[in-house]
Parts: structure tokens; sequence; C-alpha cells
């Protein structure tokens, strides 16, 4: 296990909720793996896909939020289809295309875990106006530069898995959204720059990364940055540095 992400997931996921990049599961409706018995106008639904078990989704023309697994492009299609689906959280996602998305005119909160087949984010230049967006697990798309058509974003989150490491080209594609409040790169590093090009978020809030960086950029960011919050700061301050404090959370 990548022990800086065990360390920074043991946190509590209250402000992920807070920025529309995770779900309350409590909060959510009772699991299920068929359409069968399903009041054709819920606004929120929880659902699984077993083999063709999606089919006929896309007639729930009221949903509002969807949290949904085992998706594949099929089932991402009939998806597309929902025209008031304003929150949308995807998990063990095997279409390789979300370009489809775009049809969702009212989406503003998009979580997808497991684009291990999407081969680019161009796809990301052609949807709504989101509010919030995390990607996890894109390991074949290093370039964040599509980003730039989501100017409107106010938390962003691109991350590995628990196993494997996210790999980006650099950070500078994040620094042209300029209303972005929150920031989430768990497991996430870039070729080049380092943590520099976050020193020009200047409306940024609150940041979860993983400490693959050196004691002194985590300051310098601290420095450009005041008003915001991130766990290694208070590390830092607690144990003296981000490698004591990994130490005392693991032993």
């Amino acid at each position: 296990m990548n022990v800086c992400w065990a360390a920074l997931h043991t946190m509590t996921p209250k402000k992920r909720v807070q920025y529309n990049v995770e779900v309350d599961w409590s909060a959510l409706p009772r699991h299920t793996n068929t359409l069968t018995g399903i009041s054709p106008d819920v606004e929120s639904l929880r659902f699984r896909r077993e083999k063709s078990s999606h089919r006929g989704i896309s007639q729930f023309t009221r949903l509002r939020r969807l949290v949904a697994f085992c998706v594949n492009q099929d089932f991402l299609e009939e998806v597309s289809q929902l025209p008031n689906l304003e929150f949308l959280y995807i998990s063990e996602m095997t279409a390789p295309d979300p370009e489809c998305l775009k049809h969702c005119e009212r989406l503003r909160h998009l979580v997808i875990k497991g684009g291990t087949k999407v081969h680019s984010l161009s796809w990301l230049s052609l949807l709504p106006p989101l509010e919030s967006l995390l990607l996890e697990h894109f390991k074949q798309t290093t370039d964040l530069s599509p980003l730039k058509s989501l100017s409107g974003l106010k938390a962003f989150g691109f991350e590995g898995s628990m196993w494997t490491s996210q790999r980006v080209d650099t950070f500078i594609p994040i620094t042209r959204l300029p209303h972005l409040e929150a920031l989430f790169l768990t497991n996430c590093r870039p070729t080049s720059d380092g943590l520099a090009p976050l020193m020009q978020l200047h409306h940024l809030r609150y940041l979860e990364i993983a400490a693959f960086y050196p004691d002194a950029d985590f300051l310098a960011v601290r420095r450009a940055l005041p008003n915001l919050e991130c766990e290694w700061f208070q590390q830092i301050d607690k144990y003296g540095s981000i490698k004591a404090a990994i130490k005392a959370r693991t032993t």
C-alpha cells in the first residue's frame, strides 16, 4: 500500500463531500442492481450493473443524482440520455470514451473512478459547465491542458489509486482555473515543475496532496497562499517534518 495515500485517507471525507467530489454514503438510497420496482419519479439512485441490468435506466428522466458501479460504454451511453442529471458518481468504469456525457446539459458535478481505458482528456472540452470534477486512476492520461475549458470549476481532483501513482506532465494547466477553491491530488506526481505552479492559485482554500515533495516546497506554498488549508502544513508544525509525521502514523 502507498504510505502517503493511506496516511491522507485516514482523514475525514467531510471536505470531499462538501466540494462534491465524494458522496455521503449514509445519505444514499439502498444499493440495487435491478431497475425492476424502481419508481419512475426517482431522483436519486445507487445502482450496480450486472450484465445488461442497466438497460432502460435512460427512462428515469427525473434522476438528478446517480451513483453507478461497473459502468461499461453501453451503460454510459444510456446515462448520457438523462436530461436532469446534476450529479454523477461512477466507480469501476470500463467505458473507454466519456464524450457522450456532453449531452448531460445540467450536469454540474462529476466523479469518475477507474478510467483506465480512457486515452486522453480531450472530451472535457465538450462537457457542460461543471462546478466539481474528480478523476481517479486515469493511468493512460498525463496531459491536463483540456482543463482550460472548465474555467468555472470550484473543485478539481486528479488522483492515483491506492496501488498506482498517477503521472501528469505538469500542474500548470490547473492554474488556468481562476475560481478553484479545493484541489485533490492524492498519489499524483508531475513530471516537471513540482508544486511551484500551485502558488498561482490565489483562491485556493483546501489542498489534499501526497507527500512526494520536500518540506521546503510545502512551506513555500504556505507562504504564497497563507489562507490555504493542507494537512501536511499541520504535520510539519507538529512533528518537524513530513517524514517524521508519516513514521508516527505508521508505527
